[in-house]
């Protein structure tokens, strides 16, 4: 850093010099040296080109808009004939208006306009970047007719590397506009050419009730150009020739089928009289005709189970009855007749058939031996179902596997409600089974990390969450159905390493986005620097950045101190300051992704969207996230030790401050006594094993585990407290216990699989005892450095 800072003294202008420093302060994370060391650089070589264009790119890294306009204009005086620079800052002042809520839309969008509008005056637009910047501020100034002006003029012969730009950009114009007759019109137009784009559907709809509300008429005599439709008569026969269509085409969609079902759905939310309700008849009838058409596809469930809702109980009933009808026999794999092909379309058929009568509440009529039968069956098709997959590479999935989630989901409900853990271990078996049939299934990876994580084994998630090969922004969408584990079950070694893989992330990500926003300058892709920022801030607000920060402070503050010394050392680097706290609270994200993992319940037991408005409760489904670690630390009662560990500081603190003749025989007594007395009582109620073996049943105490390891962290943080103490009472001169863990059981051996299986959890098991062990070894050394 000395030598940058001598080099950075003097100046320097050429280009080899100026990279090397950039390089140096990017890893220093300095980048407002990097600013100011082109602002120098500019001041020695006022003329050149590539220090302002540097310089400029450098407060872009900053964004610091305001000095990123004046270097653009300062590029434009420099090379009026280069459009792109003066641009740069027609985008830099869009971006000050966007950030700025009182001077944005008076003062910086309509100089923004006039700038653009200036070089559409003098006819020097000449690239499509530049009239797609000026459709970016038109409509932030909600000057749309402007804007449909624009794609409709000469400038709009621009608009040409997306070949349905203008008409899509048109019609949405339409619909802003509230021309609702020529918006129905071009998004007719447009489906009739994309009939499976979704978005053109919502948007049809929207245009056609508005129509309706209005009553809305053609004029008489009047010829329209492109026909409209306005009534639901109009909309139903649209809707059937484009089925029609699909039918008659190489590749049947399934959009306009979807949108049949999506007016039925729309129709329903609406005052409307029955027969319009009606309109497309008993939707029962849709349902059947989607299965029969998309039925042998993985998608099927998941594009009908929104529009279950449409159905009462008598029509649930009548939908079953006409799938089983519909649903083909089991085929027999071992006949050569049969393709694995119409081997995994039959499968699939079936399948689909068993998640929507899952959903549709039929597996919670189920008694235990009705729950057995159904898994039994489902075992059968899933094993013959494997013979259809011979062909299959390594990285396909199995077509038989969706029944083992299903199966999974099934154990899980059982253990939940009689409370047998050998379903929960059986689960466990035939996922594992099933892995090593479809390696690459990542639907059975997470659901094993979540059996694993339950019977508080995490050791096996590690290899399960390596092998995710998660990458990028999934560090941020899927962390959680990790990081749920690896703390409350005792690998803090491990602990450790995730979290700094998680922040590493976090951090690269920032110099990532930030390049990418220099190269959307560089090569005029102005609609992404907005998107790249919006990006950039939800990673840094993400709920997730937050608690991987916050708890790898916390391990530092435990696992790298081993005398009060060091434990001062590490809160002085970490510079924890609640003043000083940039952290915006309010503003967190969960970025968390709680669709990855299928889940076929009932909507009134497990809606994902219901999981993620509630996304720190307490318990959830197989399917949803796994609960935090709140309801064990307060149930457990380690929350009063800490206020009472904090009250005895306090109180020292104030004998230090205000003489030792102030003496709370309360306080007194509260150290003395309470609190190692509770803490010794808490550690002896958790004594017992964690597996126990008994004529083939298996029971698991998991919560055993996690309560030592809340208590394992807790008699960390009073060591820490402890320390305080220490120093307070040094001066003054004034005038432990042990814990262990025994378990006990061995795994019988059935088979290879169950042996291995039973070894990884036992592994585990040892794994978070040597943690613990290491740990409060760690503090008892801590504990011998104090002496007054």
């Amino acid at each position: 850093m000395i030598l940058l800072q001598e080099v950075h003294s003097q100046s320097p202008t050429d280009e080899a010099t100026l990279q090397a420093m950039v390089i140096c302060y990017r890893e220093l994370h300095r980048l407002d040296l990097i600013a100011d060391m082109y602002a120098k650089a500019h001041k020695v070589k006022p003329d050149s080109e590539d220090i302002l264009t540097a310089l400029f790119m450098a407060y872009v890294r900053l964004g610091a808009y305001k000095k990123q306009q004046q270097t653009a204009m300062a590029l434009h005086r420099l090379k009026p004939a280069k459009n792109p620079y003066y641009f740069w800052a027609v985008m830099s002042v869009f971006m000050q208006a966007i950030s700025d809520e009182k001077l944005g839309p008076t003062m910086l969008l309509p100089l923004a306009e006039r700038m653009t509008q200036k070089y559409v005056d003098d006819n020097k637009i000449d690239a499509e970047a530049e009239v797609k910047m000026y459709l970016i501020i038109l409509e932030e100034m909600q000057k749309y007719d402007v804007a449909l002006e624009v794609i409709s003029g000469p400038l709009g012969e621009k608009l040409n590397s997306d070949v349905n730009f203008l008409k899509t950009e048109s019609a949405r114009l339409l619909s802003k506009l509230k021309r609702w007759p020529e918006a129905n019109a071009a998004y007719r137009k447009l489906l009739q050419q994309e009939p499976d784009q979704w978005s053109f559907y919502k948007e049809y709809f929207r245009s056609l009730f508005r129509l309706k509300e209005s009553n809305w008429r053609p004029e008489e005599n009047s010829v329209l150009e492109d026909p409209v439709d306005y009534t639901l008569e109009k909309a139903v026969a649209f809707l059937e020739i484009l089925v029609t269509q699909s039918q008659s085409a190489e590749r049947p969609m399934r959009g306009p089928y979807l949108a049949q079902l999506e007016l039925v759905h729309q129709l329903e939310n609406m005052n409307l009289p029955k027969e319009d309700k009606e309109i497309l008849g008993n939707p029962v009838d849709l349902f059947v005709q989607y299965y029969k058409r998309f039925g042998d596809r993985y998608c099927c469930f998941t594009d009908l189970r929104t529009y279950l809702t449409l159905l009462d109980m008598k029509q649930k009933d009548q939908l079953l009855k006409q799938l089983e009808v519909e649903c083909p026999p089991a085929l027999d794999s071992r006949d050569e007749s049969v393709t694995s092909t119409q081997g995994a379309k039959a499968l699939q058929r079936h399948n689909t058939v068993v998640q929507l009568s899952r959903h549709l509440g039929q597996h919670r009529k189920l008694d235990h031996e009705q729950r057995v039968e159904i898994i039994q069956d489902l075992m059968l098709r899933y094993r013959s179902g494997l013979n259809f997959g011979k062909t299959l590479t390594s990285t396909e999935f199995q077509y038989s596997d969706p029944y083992i989630c299903i199966v999974a989901h099934l154990l899980y409900e059982g253990w939940k409600e009689i409370g047998d853990w050998s379903l929960l271990w059986q689960a466990i078996l035939i996922t594992e089974m099933a892995l090593s049939n479809s390696q690459y299934n990542f639907q059975l990876k997470l659901l094993l990390i979540r059996l694993y994580g339950t019977i508080g084994a995490f050791g096996p998630c590690t290899d399960l969450y390596d092998s995710l090969e998660i990458k990028h922004i999934q560090n941020d969408a899927l962390g959680y159905v990790i990081a749920n584990h690896v703390g409350r079950l005792g690998h803090f070694n491990s602990a450790g390493m995730l979290y700094d893989n998680m922040l590493r992330f976090f951090t690269q990500n920032h110099k990532d986005t930030t390049e990418h926003l220099i190269s959307s300058y560089k090569y005029g892709s102005f609609t992404q620097v907005r998107e790249f920022i919006k990006f950039r801030e939800r990673l840094h607000n993400s709920m997730q950045y937050a608690s991987a920060t916050a708890e790898r402070l916390l391990l530092d503050m435990t696992l790298e101190t081993s005398n009060h010394s060091r434990t001062e050392d590490i809160l002085t680097y970490m510079d924890i300051d609640p003043e000083k706290d940039r952290t915006v609270w309010p503003d967190l994200r969960d970025n968390r992704d709680l669709f990855m993992m299928p889940s076929w319940d009932p909507p009134t037991s497990t809606s994902v969207e219901e999981l993620h408005k509630k996304s720190f409760g307490e318990e959830y489904p197989l399917a949803g996230p796994f609960r935090t670690r709140l309801t064990t630390f307060l149930s457990l009662g380690v929350s009063q030790l800490f206020l009472d560990a904090i009250k005895c500081v306090l109180y020292i603190q104030s004998l230090h401050d205000l003489g030792q003749d102030k003496t709370d025989e309360e306080k007194e007594e509260l150290m003395k006594s309470k609190i190692t007395e509770r803490l010794s009582d808490l550690i002896s109620k958790q004594r017992g094993p964690l597996i126990v073996l008994n004529e083939n049943k298996v029971m698991f105490y998991p919560d055993r585990l996690e309560n030592l390891v809340h208590l394992t962290e807790t008699i960390g943080f009073l060591t820490l407290l402890t320390g305080v103490c220490h120093q307070l009472l040094k001066p003054m001169k004034m005038g432990r216990r042990s814990r262990k863990k025994k378990d006990q059981a061995v795994a019988k051996d059935i088979d290879q699989l169950q042996a291995d299986t039973w070894k990884k959890v036992w592994k585990s098991y040892e794994a978070s005892f040597k943690n613990i062990e290491t740990y409060l070894n760690q503090k008892k050394k801590y504990l011998t450095t104090f002496s007054l």
